[in-house]
């Protein structure tokens, strides 16, 4: 599959979630949290850190990129057809990820501790700014494909009830079974139906 078919079949929600998966990984290497404004130039001329990336600015900043990168994992490898669930499943697994990154990347962001004094501060970085954006901007569109996918918000349930199988709710046959709609014991085709056995009709 070339990358043409994979984007047609990620579809514009799909791809939004990639990319802001993608996004995500690249901005957890900039400045998240540390010193800025006043001084905070002179002491990186000088050598000395000032800032750190979201790998060292606590759990909710790294497991939120490691989250939104698993949700976009999932979109590539729902698309390909490389997971067992069900549509509704995967678009609710795109959801509900983004959903809890978004919401840990700003509970860290609240938590930071700040301080500020001599026209310098001590808080969040751009990296942070970028990373609650992206993490949001995941979980707006996980939720439109779960909607896409035929999901309702209100009736969760269905989504566990039917969320197996990789061609649909119902699984990779759907209703018709062996012994349903044509199979060799019903609708007079097997050997005891309709007079073409042995046993039945003379």
């Amino acid at each position: 599959m070339d990358f043409n078919q994979l984007q047609a079949r990620l579809g514009r929600n799909g791809m939004v979630i990639v990319v802001g998966g993608l996004l995500m990984f690249v901005d957890s290497f900039f400045s998240w949290y540390g010193l800025s404004g006043g001084g905070s130039s002179e002491l990186k001329a000088m050598g000395i850190q000032t800032s750190v990336s979201a790998w060292s600015a606590g759990f909710g900043a790294w497991f939120s990129v490691l989250l939104l990168l698993a949700v976009a994992a999932v979109a590539v490898l729902g698309a390909l057809g490389r997971l067992p669930f069900a549509p509704l499943m995967l678009g609710f697994v795109e959801f509900a990820g983004g959903a809890l990154a978004a919401v840990i990347v700003l509970l860290r962001w609240m938590t930071y501790q700040t301080a500020s004094g001599g026209g310098a501060s001590v808080g969040a970085l751009w990296g942070t700014y970028v990373g609650v954006v992206l993490a949001i901007v995941v979980a707006v569109f996980g939720y439109l494909d779960f909607v896409a996918k035929g999901g309702d918000i209100k009736n969760l349930g269905a989504v566990f009830q039917n969320g197996t199988g990789p061609q649909g709710p119902q699984g990779p046959q759907g209703p018709q079974g062996p012994y349903d709609q044509g199979g060799p014991y019903n609708q007079g085709q097997g050997p005891y139906n309709q007079g073409q056995g042995p046993y039945n009709q003379g």
